[in-house]
């Protein structure tokens, strides 16, 4: 081997060691890399599946913690139990607005909240919240909580002004046009509409304290009512006899609160779809109807609308209809109606109301308290506890027993305490003793002669003698009465009807609350969602870098 040859072998020996250790940096920078970038994967991978499980997460359980003394934000017990247990159907709930106007919702109610309580306080300036952005939050958790059994709730909200057409087949279902700042409510091809009036009451003053700035919560007990409403296989169709040849058929300064206590809070809110009639002029179908009220006539009725009335009752012999009748306990002179209660069993004492100095209320001897009487027909059985049921001017009604067609059973009693009252001399009128404010007649017959078609039917009439016994004091604070829970049993057990029937309360709200305002929460949403991920991003992409110089 020559000298030089000799030379530069060794020369490319001794750059070896070099040439070796620089790919061995180069590796090691290689193998850095790739496990940073397999750690960001695995970080992304990692971020992504949390997203989708919290995704889920927040359809099944609620994510967001209610700090509120009051727990507005929360459903009650009895709304989670049937939207989890007993919702079995699919649900459709829109809303004709953006969730931005309840704010506007908000600041009409309290303006006008804040003149009335201006005005009981000698013109002072009153702060008054009402927190209707409590509404699209709670209807967050009616979603969610329905999510979580058999049937489901989707909620979404429309702007109107954008798109006239949006709830037009909604519209047509229910056969009246659709306003803004609406709540549809719809399942099949049943619909519910709760108007800008009946959103704008859901939180409404308690006027017995001009002096204290009290607020409840009542759109709970509605949105609840109008779900089971459209989702009940079998609701009872209610002829509501409002009218009678033009004009109210009860006094309507002294029932016009109790009416729509009846019709509105107790009957509507809980799956009986009433429509208001003329009992005179008005055809009483029984087709389209499974039920007629008839509350506190003042006048008598002519012998066509008594033939109207017992002519839906018989049903051509069929029998299966059904009649509620309320008294007004100062109307007398009433032939027509009073036979037409003879031929049933029933009738009402004259010219005189119910008393009873032990089982007063507010030191009034005519405003009593009564029970639950123990019969079949009286329904299930309501737990009193603390609970009273009023009945303020109550008229005694009796059981005629000489009529064999039809049987009667009480429905509301007194206590044995309780006495009769002339109406004119104010005097006290027979014996203290048990006395039946509220009566049910059944008339029964079989029907079919074979074994395969034999069934029995029956028509009923059921009487109370105290048309204020549905006042929306009475029906709606149900925490102090129970008026609502038995009158609604009776009725239930008398129309068969078997869906699920809640009594929801309505919920206090307290005026100084610790909870986040709509701006405050669009800001935390916009630091958790973005701002912290962006940080924590930032972070990673710096510390890759350094590591990747290194």
């Amino acid at each position: 081997m020559k000298k030089n040859e000799i030379e530069e072998v060794s020369n490319n020996t001794a750059a070896a060691p070099e040439k070796t250790e620089a790919a061995s940096g180069g590796l090691k920078k290689v193998k850095y890399g790739s496990m940073s970038l397999v750690t960001i994967a695995l970080v992304v991978a990692i971020v992504v599946i949390l997203n989708i499980m919290a995704s889920y997460m927040v359809k099944r359980a609620p994510l967001k913690i209610d700090l509120t003394a009051d727990k507005r934000y929360e459903l009650s017990d009895e709304t989670i139990d049937f939207l989890k247990d007993k919702l079995d159907k699919d649900v459709d709930i829109v809303v004709t607005c953006p969730k931005a106007d309840f704010e506007n919702i908000a600041k009409s109610i309290e303006d006008y909240m804040k003149a009335y309580y201006s005005y009981y306080n000698n013109g002072a300036d009153i702060e008054v919240k009402c927190p209707f952005d409590m509404i699209p939050i709670l209807l967050e958790k009616y979603e969610m909580y329905a999510n979580q059994g058999d049937g489901s709730i989707k909620v979404r909200y429309v702007d109107l002004d954008k798109d006239p057409t949006a709830v037009k087949k909604y519209s047509d279902a229910y056969g009246s046009d659709i306003g803004n700042q609406s709540i549809v409510i719809a399942s099949g091809d049943r619909v519910r509409v709760i108007d800008s009036n009946g959103v704008g009451g859901m939180i409404v003053p308690d006027f017995t304290d001009p002096n204290g700035i009290k607020l409840s919560f009542a759109g709970e007990s509605t949105i609840t009512s109008e779900i089971m409403n459209v989702t009940d296989a079998h609701p009872i169709k209610v002829a509501f006899a409002s009218t009678i040849n033009g004009s109210p058929i009860y006094d309507s300064r002294t029932y016009a609160d109790a009416v729509s206590g009846l019709r509105d809070q107790l009957l509507t809110k809980n799956g009986y779809f009433c429509t208001d009639i003329d009992l005179a002029k008005d055809d009483l179908d029984t087709d389209k109807f499974d039920l007629v009220v008839v509350p506190m006539p003042n006048v008598d009725f002519d012998e066509a609308v008594i033939k109207k009335l017992s002519d839906f009752l018989n049903n051509d012999g069929n029998y299966g209809r059904n009649m509620l009748y309320f008294a007004d306990p100062i109307t007398s002179n009433i032939p027509n109606i009073t036979a037409f209660l003879d031929d049933w069993g029933i009738a009402l004492s004259e010219n005189t109301i119910l008393a009873d100095r032990e089982k007063s209320m507010n030191n009034a001897l005519a405003m009593i308290q009564v029970k639950q009487a123990d019969t079949e027909e009286a329904g299930e059985k309501v737990s009193t506890g603390s609970k009273v049921i009023a009945a303020y001017i109550a008229q005694e009604v009796q059981k005629l027993s000489k009529h064999s067609e039809a049987v009667t059973e009480d429905i509301l009693v007194t206590y044995s305490s309780a006495f009769n009252v002339d109406i004119i001399t104010n005097e006290e009128k027979g014996d203290k003793s048990e006395k039946s404010i509220g009566v049910i007649s059944r008339r029964r017959k079989q029907v079919g002669t074979q074994l395969d078609d034999f069934s029995m039917v029956e028509s009923n009439v059921m009487v109370f003698g105290c048309g204020n016994l549905t006042q929306s004091a009475f029906i709606v604070q149900t925490n102090l009465y129970n008026n609502a829970k038995v009158l609604l049993s009776a009725i239930n057990k008398m129309t068969g009807k078997q869906t699920e029937t809640v009594i929801i309360p309505d919920k206090a709200l307290q005026q100084a609350v610790i909870a986040p305002t709509s701006e405050q929460t669009k800001t935390i949403k916009v630091i958790t969602i973005f701002i912290i991920p962006a940080i924590v991003a930032a972070i990673g992409l710096v510390v890759l870098l350094r590591r990747k110089n290194r």
